[in-house]
């Protein structure tokens, strides 16, 4: 039982982050990404799955992983790119957060 309420927590969170981000998208975004639901959601939704899974297993140094990887797939597409520092910033800010708080909850709600 106590599995399928971190199942939960984490889906519950991911609607509410389909929410703000769509917001965020609307306010900050580019244009022609403004569907609710893409890759780039998708990718978000694993990358969250990851932080969450690293942090509950007490590997805290996939915060430095996932900067890391998030900064070296941006210079590669930097150039071409239409989506601005502060939507990339703020976008990957609000996704540390909410795995951080997700893994928080799922943590209480199993043990």
């Amino acid at each position: 039982m106590k599995y399928i309420w971190a199942i939960l927590i984490f889906l519950g969170g991911e609607l509410i982050l389909l929410l703000v981000f769509d917001v965020l998208k609307k306010k900050i975004g580019p244009e022609k990404q403004r569907g609710v639901f893409n890759l780039s959601t998708l990718k978000g939704i694993f990358e969250r799955l990851t932080i969450i899974t690293g942090l509950l297993l007490g590997f805290p140094q996939i915060l430095i992983a996932f900067g890391a990887l998030k900064i070296g797939t941006r210079l590669h597409e930097e150039k071409e790119s239409e989506i601005s520092n502060n939507y990339f910033l703020i976008g990957n800010l609000i996704s540390i957060l909410a795995a951080m708080l997700l893994s928080a909850l799922i943590k209480h709600a199993l043990f």
